[in-house]
């Protein structure tokens, strides 16, 4: 995806926010009714604008400009308007910022509210791109996030319809089956196979469509992401004194599997497997 994809992108989805944030969960009242609320939001999205504009002539004020737009983003978040389009918007200004720590970390937001979104997953995979440091990961984890990859071509939503109507499809052919099958005569082989053919179709396509929204919605039961958001020194234990695990920091925007918390440090693991402690001020953890 280039560059120029991913400023049209933000532009669109920074659209979608202003019609789609009252959705948060929060029992705050939503931007319509909310003039101050709904100013912040049209001030946020003028200045991602106003930085496509700038960024060809004059970088370092599209820098300023995208900064101020996430800024906007992260105070509609803070009033607690949790949804996965603000966090996207707040992913767009970060990354053309440059801050790809903050990206990341603010895209993987928007998955865990947005499970699948092909938006969300096509920046998510542009930002991860930009890291100047990646891992050879194994293991189950790797597995699991290889499958799961296939799956999200599909949206949440596609694959929730997807199995809604192959389940109301099972069980009303199964219930026409069952209405018909007195007039059915003994020798119908073929229409037999026919109605198991449609009924194990539509039973494999609710169960694996259901499959997937349940393990979606169950990931965050067992995993616990985070990312860096800075340069950062990886440490054999929490503290500043214990040694360092790579022979260099690690850049911003590297990401983790979530181990154990200490105050004002984080045990993590790596992808290849490797583990230290980073200070809980250089990283973000999903959902925390």
């Amino acid at each position: 995806m280039t560059t120029l994809t991913m400023k049209r992108l933000g532009v669109l989805v920074a659209s979608l926010a202003m019609t789609m944030s009252a959705l948060g969960s929060a029992p705050l009242a939503g931007p319509q009714t909310n003039p101050e609320l709904m100013s912040i939001l049209e001030e946020a999205q003028a200045a991602h604008l106003r930085g496509d504009i700038l960024l060809e002539v004059d970088p370092e004020a599209a820098r300023s400009a995208y900064l101020e737009s996430a800024d906007g983003w992260r105070r509609v978040l803070a009033r607690g308007h949790q949804n996965g389009r603000l966090w996207t918007n707040l992913g767009n200004a970060e990354l053309e910022a440059g801050r790809l720590g903050e990206a990341i970390a603010a895209y993987r937001e928007a998955d865990r509210l947005l499970p699948g979104d092909v938006t969300v997953r096509a920046n998510l995979t542009e930002a991860r791109n930009r890291v100047p440091a990646s891992f050879d990961r194994d293991g189950v984890v790797v597995l699991y996030d290889s499958v799961s990859d296939g799956w999200h071509l599909l949206g949440f939503e596609t694959r929730w319809w997807l199995a809604a109507c192959g389940w109301v499809g099972f069980w009303g052919l199964l219930s026409v089956r069952l209405l018909s099958r007195r007039r059915d005569s003994a020798g119908a082989e073929g229409g037999s196979l026919a109605w198991r053919a449609g009924l194990t179709g539509l039973a494999s396509l609710g169960i694996l469509a259901g499959t997937t929204i349940a393990l979606d919605l169950a990931e965050d039961a067992w995993r616990t992401p985070g990312v860096l958001l800075e340069s950062t020194t990886v440490r054999s234990g929490n503290g500043e004194t214990f040694r360092a695990v790579f022979s260099e920091n690690l850049p911003a925007g590297v990401e983790f599997e979530l181990l154990e918390t200490r105050p004002g440090w984080h045990h993590v693991a790596f992808g290849d497997g490797r583990t230290g402690w980073v200070r809980s001020d250089h990283a973000s953890i999903v959902g925390g």
